[in-house]
């Protein structure tokens, strides 16, 4: 069962969404994956080249964008070159069915800042990069944008890592000086 305790979600949780087929993927999760509070995030074989960054809005799933925004296809299963100043999508291999009061945030792995990498989660329907509401079902995407030279991408590079939280995260100052006084 899953704990009902507010905050991110420790890699036990996330070990038990994984059970329950709440996190699962194309290719078999690694049990290496799991980190004490992320999920490690995979890409996939299939990536697209895009004319620039979007969002899909409320009213669209990314697959529903791609026939006007990307300029062709892309497989990583044997690596491909992604150019500098270009944006390109990767399926990730993992996906989500989330309960109703689970949500997630995702940022870039810290060693993707060595490559000067801009890279952003986006899910369908999604209005903000690097957020997964509560409740969403269904693929994720990571937007994928070098910035300094041109890199190569192939599948199972894992670039972003995911958390997972429950309830309110952020800590107020007024509730931070009453834990420190504590």
């Amino acid at each position: 069962m899953i704990p009902k305790k507010p905050g991110v979600l420790p890699f036990q949780t996330i070990k038990e969404l994984i059970n329950q087929d709440h996190i699962w993927a194309q290719v078999p999760l690694q049990s290496n994956q799991v980190q004490p509070s992320s999920l490690d995030l995979r890409l996939s074989t299939k990536a697209w080249r895009l004319q620039a960054s979007f969002l899909p809005g409320h009213k669209h799933s990314v697959k529903d964008q791609l026939h006007e925004l990307a300029m062709h296809c892309i497989d990583l299963s044997v690596g491909s070159i992604f150019e500098k100043d270009c944006v390109y999508l990767v399926l990730l291999q993992e996906s989500v069915r989330l309960p109703d009061e689970i949500g997630a945030i995702a940022n870039a792995k810290s060693s993707i800042g060595r490559l000067d990498l801009l890279t952003r989660l986006i899910t369908d329907y999604g209005t903000e990069f690097d957020r997964v509401p509560k409740a969403y079902s269904g693929p994720l995407y990571a937007e994928v944008s070098p910035r300094s030279f041109s890199v190569l991408v192939k599948a199972g590079t894992r670039l972003n890592q995911i958390r997972f939280r429950r309830g309110k995260v952020i800590v107020d100052d007024q509730s931070l000086l009453k834990l420190n006084e504590e």
